[in-house]
């Protein structure tokens, strides 16, 4: 079973907020699967662009931040099954064929 993270609103990368982000959590989640470090911040830029980010390492997500949103809420639906690495990319995949 996967984990369960708040939905992620385009605002959420335009606005401060004493509560970590949904984003960020899923950020530090993706790094921790991939490994941690340089493999982890490799997989989640990995897993990024299969859920739709296609914009370079650093683009701001609040420069484009609808397709942030739908990016990360596309990791979230999967995350919410799984939290093996190569299932994420396959359910991601799965899920930007439909």
């Amino acid at each position: 079973m996967g984990q369960d993270f708040k939905e992620v609103d385009a605002q959420d990368f335009l606005t401060f907020s004493r509560e970590s982000p949904s984003f960020v959590l899923i950020e530090q989640n993706l790094i921790n699967i991939g490994g941690g470090g340089v493999p982890g911040s490799n997989y989640k830029k990995e897993v990024l662009k299969s859920a739709g980010w296609k914009y370079r390492d650093l683009t701001s997500y609040g420069s484009h931040a609808d397709t942030a949103a739908v990016a990360f809420n596309n990791i979230r639906q999967v995350l919410a099954k799984t939290e093996d690495s190569d299932e994420i990319m396959k359910q991601l995949a799965i899920l930007n064929a439909n």
